[in-house]
């Protein structure tokens, strides 16, 4: 291969994984027909979509878009948008919108990633006995993608989670400390280059070079998420992403076998240890050898968390946060107290919630009264925390904690308690809760509470009418109108448009409502697909246009200047198959006039090369002569003639 090829995604991303990555994308799709976790945004919106020109020539597609890493400059096709969701009280999380397409390449890096670790983590990682993670997911390659409606589906996984942590509270407890480790905002701080480093130490050489694993395959996913990113680390968050549950889950193996060392140290002083992590939940169990007093327990506990926060931090920029807890199981308090912790769900995946199976165990789980078994005497449960949510304040739920007021309400999410919501008696009862109800304290568990309101006409009517008539719609407000919609079809075209009002959201709704691919108008200047064809298999060019959107991405339009001008430069090349070394300026003006470029045009052209040359990037400027940066309002206008230029040569 030549040195061009290794720049492009197609160097290691074969035409394998892009299949595998649309069949992923599109099981997740279908499995909203009869699963309601997958009653997302995102999904909605894949759901919609024609998707016909990616699969009646899938291949072309591939080798066009794909392969040549085109897309890069494919702004409208392939795009991802930022937005935020909100977490527990005033607390934000970022998440990300991805198109359909984009989607389906970032799935594709994923499952190279995945094939590429695959051996190493059934080799070697998962027989160590000391160790037990997961990530909502059991991914696996056998000569082609496993997937199944249980293997991308966060909840056996969640449960056999919790399932491990509960056998370590059952025995031998009297010389027992669980050590939970939270880590602070993870999936933004997770560094993919050292993710790729250590790949590189711990991958068998003959697995790296059958899969073209080597300098170049890095720098190129490294460039991918930064993209993604807009120049930052961390991997995106977004509804469904079972590749982004898997590479954190990945991230932290290396985690898990550092930890694990720093244990393995001390075995004058631990009798036994494991290490049970869900993607980022890490729980260490150990054991103190018998004899060892609570002082010297102590001790050594504050040693070891020390240890080990040093090592997450010096291997994979990781720091630990003031939620870092530790139990000691010898105290009922203590030992309770984590129980009631592992019983609560992820904020981030609450609607698995929405799929509430073995009810006798959920049940016999649940720290509420045992002898409330009747359906119905759950509901009257429920209706009575709704009544005191209904007289309290909006304020009051910013801070403090609500577990026992959140048990209560995720029981509607029992089948029996569900079925029984429609008779006369309850609806009754429902409509006189949500009477003269202030709807932003649905907020308080908004699943849960939609689940009862959906139910009363009137109540659907007084919640939609409360919300198209606020003046701002703050990030919380956007995210319950989502849930909103995501429970009724996206039926209600008034609250859609209402979403726009929110400044993080008016891209995404635009993408909703508009339903296209964009294929035809991909995004690259003004430029047709059929145009397209020409600019991939011109590898010079996109190298220089994947350097530019990373570049603007991060805002650092002086860079980027110098990419749109090797860019325009090196296509009148190509056109010409003009010698590079001579071709300067005025030839490229020579060949504009010759194609009939405008006047204005050609000029702005050659007032671009001025400009590189007084650029502070390329030219810092000396005695005789100044350099200023490119604002963004400037790059912007040649960036326009240089699309309206191209509109002429290609």
């Amino acid at each position: 291969m030549t040195d061009r090829i290794k720049t492009q995604l197609g160097y290691f991303i074969k035409y394998e994984y892009w299949q595998d990555a649309l069949e992923l994308l599109n099981f997740q799709i279908k499995q909203k027909q009869t699963n309601r976790h997958y009653n997302t945004l995102s999904i909605f919106n894949y759901e919609k979509l024609d998707v016909a020109c990616l699969n009646l020539d899938s291949q072309e597609y591939f080798k066009t878009k794909i392969q040549s890493s085109l897309f890069y400059g494919l702004k409208k096709e392939f795009a991802v948008f930022s937005y935020v969701i909100p977490k527990p009280g005033l607390g934000l999380r970022d998440y990300k919108f991805f198109t359909y397409p984009m989607r389906t390449i970032y799935y594709a890096v994923g499952l190279y990633l995945l094939k590429l670790s695959q051996e190493f983590l059934v080799e070697n990682y998962r027989k160590i006995e000391t160790i037990e993670a997961f990530y909502g997911g059991s991914l696996s390659y056998k000569n082609k993608i496993q997937i199944t409606s249980k293997n991308i589906y966060y909840r056996n996984f969640h449960e056999q989670f919790k399932s491990k942590i509960k056998e370590e509270t059952i025995c031998g407890t009297q010389d027992k400390v669980i050590l939970k480790l939270d880590i602070e905002n993870y999936f933004n701080e997770l560094s993919i280059p050292k993710l790729l480093h250590l790949l590189h130490i711990f991958i068998k050489p003959s697995v790296q070079v059958n899969m073209a694993y080597d300098l170049f395959t890095r720098e190129q996913i490294i460039c991918f998420f930064q993209s993604i990113a807009n120049g930052k680390s961390g991997i995106p968050q977004s509804d469904n992403n079972i590749i982004s549950s898997f590479i954190g889950y990945l991230y932290l193996v290396f985690g898990d076998l550092f930890i694990d060392d720093i244990l393995k140290k001390n075995r004058d002083v631990i009798d036994s240890h494991k290490i049970i992590r869900y993607t980022d939940d890490i729980y260490i169990s150990i054991t103190f050898r018998q004899g060892i007093e609570q002082e010297r327990q102590g001790v050594f506990l504050h040693l070891i968390g020390s240890q080990i926060a040093e090592v997450l931090y010096s291997k994979l920029s990781l720091k630990l946060n003031i939620k870092t807890r530790l139990y000691r199981l010898a105290r009922n308090e203590e030992k309770e107290k984590l129980l009631r912790n592992i019983r609560k769900l992820s904020p981030s995946d609450e609607y698995i919630k929405l799929n509430r199976e073995n009810q006798e165990d959920q049940d016999k789980s649940k720290n509420i009264d045992q002898t409330i078994k009747n359906p119905q005497d759950k509901l009257n449960k429920i209706f009575q925390e709704l009544r005191n949510i209904k007289k309290s304040r909006v304020e009051d739920y910013f801070i403090g904690e609500r577990s026992a007021q959140e048990e209560i309400l995720q029981e509607v999410f029992d089948k029996r308690v569900e079925q029984i919501l429609d008779k006369p008696v309850n609806k009754k009862k429902i409509k006189e809760i949500f009477k003269y109800f202030n709807f932003d304290l649905i907020k308080v568990q908004p699943l849960e509470i939609l689940v009862i309101l959906l139910t009363d006409e009137i109540a659907i009517k007084n919640f939609k009418k409360f919300y198209l008539q606020k003046t701002i719609i703050t990030t919380s407000d956007a995210d319950l109108i989502i849930k909103f919609l995501c429970q009724t079809n996206f039926s209600d075209n008034d609250l859609l448009l209402k979403l726009k009002e929110n400044i993080h959201m008016q891209d995404i709704v635009n993408i909703f409502m508009d339903a296209k691919l964009n294929c035809d108008q991909p995004g690259y200047y003004g430029l047709t697909c059929m145009q397209m064809r020409k600019i991939s298999e011109m590898p010079d060019v996109i190298e220089q246009t994947r350097l530019r959107v990373l570049s603007e991405r991060t805002g650092s339009y002086s860079v980027a200047l110098n990419h749109l001008l090797n860019e325009i430069h090196a296509l009148c090349i190509k056109h010409e198959k003009a010698n590079k070394k001579d071709y300067d300026v005025n030839d490229v003006v020579k060949f504009l006039y010759s194609k009939s470029v405008p006047h204005e045009i050609c000029i702005k052209i050659r007032n671009l090369f001025d400009r590189r040359n007084s650029n502070s990037v390329s030219h810092p400027g000396s005695d005789s002569s100044m350099a200023w940066e490119v604002t963004r309002e400037e790059y912007l206008d040649y960036y326009e003639h240089v699309g309206k230029c191209l509109d002429f040569l290609v």
